[in-house]
């Protein structure tokens, strides 16, 4: 017996159906994120390529003591010279210096006493993954390494953009800290005048700790997310972001944005303020009049509500996803 409109509605769980077709195949799934090549300059047989940065204008703390910050902006130029062409496998296995005072790499070599002493490695950030961390709570813990011995240690465990943006600024500002308190002056006019080092790993050296290494590059030195991306696999040419990861840092490059305009907005004012007080105290004080009628009225806001009429709203017409069955 064939199946009649009414049976189709009984096995319906749902009063709905489809009204035109679509698919939900890539919803869940980050934007996908292109990073275009750097530029490079071959001089002498080898690419090199250069990376204006931006002047450290924050007076905030919240990645370090400004200062500091701005001498090691100013001190560093980001030149750098590409590995593309004497890569070879087997480096992926040891740490690279991306900075002279910051090496990045896999778990081996923060396990590697030689290493450790060798390149004077004195604080050692290791990036974890948080169910890893939840499987096995000592997961890359370099407190737990033999080579850590005397040195400062510190983990940064996330799973997702969600849980590394609250982490960013705690980490970047003990990074910070440690590398100014080994400073052979405190007044830093060198990059040599850092003599601590800092390892930030992961597992594999090309995922997590990679992410980690780029937005201290953003939030210290200006630069933007492909940039920071350029800089890092110039010196490890292996790493391979997420496109998660990297719209995450496209994101921390805006609100980095903002957060140096808010700094240049507070500082001028500051100034206009202390302007204001000179100012105050080379003149006598006026007393301040009244706004008549005319500026109260002047100064109001135009409030029309000529968009809010329904004749002059534009309706935008469409299709809705899904239909009622019972229309």
């Amino acid at each position: 017996m064939a199946e009649t409109a009414s049976d189709r509605l009984c096995h319906q769980t749902t009063p709905y159906v489809q009204a035109i077709p679509y698919s939900d195949k890539r919803l869940f799934e980050a934007p996908r994120v292109q990073v275009p090549p750097p530029s490079l300059d071959y001089r002498n047989g080898r690419p090199s390529f250069h990376v204006p940065g931006n002047p450290y204008d924050q007076t905030s703390h919240e990645y370090g003591n400004p200062i500091f910050l701005k001498a090691l902006n100013a001190c560093h130029e980001l030149a750098m010279n590409h590995m593309m062409l004497s890569w070879h496998y087997e480096m992926r296995r040891t740490a690279q210096p991306i900075l002279p005072f910051l090496f990045l790499g896999p778990s081996n070599p923060a396990k590697d006493v030689d290493f450790i002493e060798k390149n004077g490695i004195t604080l050692m950030v290791a990036v974890r993954s948080t169910k890893a961390v939840q499987a096995r709570p000592t997961f890359l813990d370099p407190r737990a390494f033999p080579s850590s011995a005397g040195l400062a240690a510190m983990t940064v465990d996330f799973e997702s953009p969600h849980d590394f943006m609250p982490k960013l600024r705690p980490t970047i500002r003990a990074i910070n800290n440690h590398l100014e308190s080994s400073c052979a002056r405190l007044s830093m006019q060198d990059i040599n005048n850092i003599r601590g080092k800092v390892l930030i790993f992961c597992e594999s050296g090309n995922d997590r700790s990679p992410v980690l290494v780029a937005a201290y590059l953003m939030c210290v030195f200006g630069v933007t997310a492909f940039s920071a991306i350029h800089i890092i696999q110039s010196q490890r040419f292996c790493i391979a972001m997420s496109d998660e990861m990297k719209n995450m840092l496209l994101g921390l490059q805006e609100i980095i944005k903002a957060e140096r305009q808010v700094s240049v907005s507070n500082s001028t004012s500051q100034l206009a303020d202390e302007q204001r007080d000179k100012e105050k105290h080379s003149t006598s004080l006026r007393r301040p009049v009244k706004r008549s009628v005319d500026d109260v009225y002047e100064g109001d806001i135009n409030l029309s509500h000529e968009t809010l009429d329904g004749e002059d709203v534009d309706i935008r017409q469409g299709v809705a996803p899904f239909a009622d069955v019972f229309d």
